[in-house]
């Protein structure tokens, strides 16, 4: 056994690194955060003595990683812990599952996954881990992440299973965009452990992980022309046509618009409120022309204030459903749907762009366009200025009203429409 194991300094300056063996093929580096050389080489002898044992008792090597990772940094109350239970493992007496995760603070990364996505760290730690307002996009991509590091220990996480995980990407994970997004799950997922969970002592992935996104592909926006003929088509069911049209006109994003509630919108004054938000930034604006007259035909009788604005309608695949509603509609503009090596279909957040395009055409201020869409910045619409200044050109015009846009809608109640008329 070897009694005097290598320490290898780590570049900051915050302790040590030392190589274990815990098994036949299992070897890895464990950090030590111990800045004084002769008690990190005790710690360091330490690992070594319990990485023979767990190696020797044929201990699970995800177990055995997970513990070494924790009795690396463990004060010495923790490392008689860890030295006690894996004593046990050794010799055989099986120690429950909440007995190993309370010793170990074992969890994995599908644990803490699925309960970023549910709401628990949010209730736990509130001020720290925001709600998860995307979760229904994020399952899906997490689900596929899961199936190759799903089981992995937190504590035994590492740069490794992260690429091997990114490398096992589903086959429509092609853009580097969308790569992106499973990477920055990865990383909030492992940044989370590390604080406010505290469950690693840090992310073991290194700057610059997430992938970089290329030079994006043309997109497209509705002309005004195209709006009206999906508003009025009665082959495409009221609700899509409603939310299209809201965010054609409105600039939200679709995650916002579909966590609308009655309550957020004040129909008899004609406006809204948006709360809660990716940016966290509230914001409130008079609605555009004829929103709220839809909008008030369109809610169904007995509804309630705390009801969604746009229920029975999720995210999953809007956007082929969208560009099916497109066609149904009969607008067919060759670059709406176009799938090219420079080129994208178009999809419902482009709706947002459509926006941005038409209203910057229309002379409206920078400020206007932020106060709505909730920008941070004049770069994210100063790219949308060129296809401004295009369709100002082509004199595309401005949306119809969605009032008088859409077709099918229910007669709404004298009173109200009173009442609206009057605040116009």
């Amino acid at each position: 056994m070897d009694h005097s194991p290598t320490l290898e300094p780590l570049a900051d300056g915050s302790g040590f690194r030392v190589r274990v063996r815990f098994g036949t093929k299992q070897q890895r580096r464990f950090r030590i955060p111990i800045t004084d050389q002769r008690a990190a080489s005790a710690r360091a002898t330490a690992l070594v003595e319990l990485g023979q044992t767990i190696g020797k008792a044929g201990i699970d090597p995800e177990l055995g990683a997970s513990l070494l990772t924790k009795a690396g940094a463990a004060d010495a109350t923790g490392l008689a812990k860890i030295k006690a239970a894996v004593a046990k493992l050794a010799s055989g007496v099986q120690v429950k599952k909440k007995d190993a995760e309370s010793s170990g603070k074992l969890q994995t990364f599908e644990d803490l996954g699925r309960a970023w996505t549910s709401g628990k760290l949010n209730k736990q730690y509130p001020d720290h881990v925001k709600l998860k307002r995307s979760a229904d996009r994020d399952e899906d991509r997490l689900t596929h992440l899961y199936k190759t590091i799903g089981k992995v220990q937190l504590r035994a996480f590492s740069l490794a299973d992260a690429k091997r995980a990114m490398a096992a990407l589903p086959k429509a994970a092609k853009t580097s965009a969308t790569r992106r997004q499973y990477a920055q799950l990865i990383a909030k997922v492992l940044n989370y452990a590390a604080w406010p969970c505290e469950l690693i002592p840090h992310s073991p992935l290194p700057r610059g992980f997430l992938p970089k996104v290329k030079s994006t592909k043309a997109t497209a926006y509705l002309y005004p022309a195209e709006d009206a003929a999906l508003m009025a088509s009665k082959k495409v069911p009221l609700a899509r046509r409603m939310l299209y049209g809201f965010l054609a006109r409105e600039g939200l994003r679709l995650g916002e618009a579909l966590s609308l509630r009655w309550a957020d919108i004040d129909l008899e004054r004609a406006a809204i409120k948006l709360d809660e938000n990716k940016s966290d930034d509230p914001r409130a604006w008079a609605l555009s022309p004829g929103i709220a007259e839809a909008l008030a035909a369109f809610r169904p009788e007995g509804a309630e204030d705390t009801d969604l604005v746009f229920s029975g309608l999720e995210s999953r695949r809007m956007a082929e459903g969208f560009r099916d509603d497109l066609e149904a509609a009969e607008v067919g503009r060759p670059e709406l749907l176009a799938r090219t090596a420079n080129r994208q279909p178009i999809r419902v957040h482009d709706l947002r762009a459509t926006f941005v395009t038409l209203s910057l055409a229309a002379g409206r201020s920078e400020t206007w366009v932020a106060d709505r869409t909730g920008h941070k910045s004049s770069v994210m619409i100063n790219r949308y200025r060129r296809a401004a200044r295009t369709a100002a050109e082509l004199d595309l015009g401005t949306l119809l009203p969605l009032n008088q846009a859409v077709k099918g809608l229910p007669t709404r109640k004298p009173e109200l429409s009173q009442r609206l008329s009057q605040t116009a």
